[in-house]
């Protein structure tokens, strides 16, 4: 019995030393989705883990197929499912894109009495509707510690200037999307881009559903 005990110790311990143990060398350099070169490490699962591979248990194969399984079906059925999404964000950066707003919203209009968001709302705002990404580019090439960065050139602001900064009424772009935003109108947009123009539309759309506006 205790040698059985033993042997047990040591697989464990051999299993976290591979597992978290450090790299013994240099891995081949990494390519991002952009093309450029990353930081692997920024693409960590857990940080400590060895980049590029995941724990495989008996029971994540099956939930992968079932996942890919489900979308499928759900295609095939044009029924629009709302997947979870992949967003990497912590309070203190939503707190960062609430302050932004406000502060855009004084410069902009003089007050921030239109505000009708709190960190919550923009918490929701920026991950369920926008996935934490510009809505004029929702591929997912951010992730991890790049998602994190990304932050830092994000702020959200009204789709409608004629309507308040509500749940409804508010899209994530860059700085500079931003800008170029507020000096169109929301009819040269739609004539000019129109499928833009109805992705935004439907996403706000939702937000109205989600809280019964």
């Amino acid at each position: 019995m205790d040698d059985l005990i033993s042997s047990g110790a040591k697989i464990r311990q051999e299993l976290e030393s591979f597992l978290v143990g450090e790299t013994k060398s240099e891995i081949a350099s990494f390519k991002g989705p952009s093309g450029e070169e990353e930081n692997p490490s920024d693409y960590q699962v857990v940080p400590g883990f060895r980049v590029r591979i995941i724990p495989v248990l008996g029971t994540i194969p099956a939930i992968f197929g079932q996942v890919m399984a489900s979308y499928v079906v759900t295609q095939l059925a044009g029924l629009q499912v709302h997947m979870e999404p992949v967003v990497n964000f912590d309070m203190d950066h939503y707190r960062v894109l609430h302050q932004r707003l406000i502060e855009h919203e004084e410069l902009q209009y003089g007050t921030a009495i239109q505000v009708q968001v709190d960190v919550e709302e923009v918490m929701y705002v920026a991950k369920e509707l926008w996935h934490g990404r510009s809505a004029r580019d929702q591929s997912p090439k951010d992730v991890g510690r790049g998602m994190w960065r990304s932050v830092n050139e994000l702020i959200l602001i009204r789709w409608d200037r004629m309507k308040p900064a509500s749940v409804s009424n508010l899209i994530l772009l860059k700085f500079k999307e931003a800008d170029e935003h507020e000096s169109r109108s929301l009819d040269e947009i739609k004539e000019n881009e129109p499928e833009f123009f109805a992705r935004v539309m439907s996403v706000l759309k939702r937000a109205e559903i989600d809280f019964g506006l």
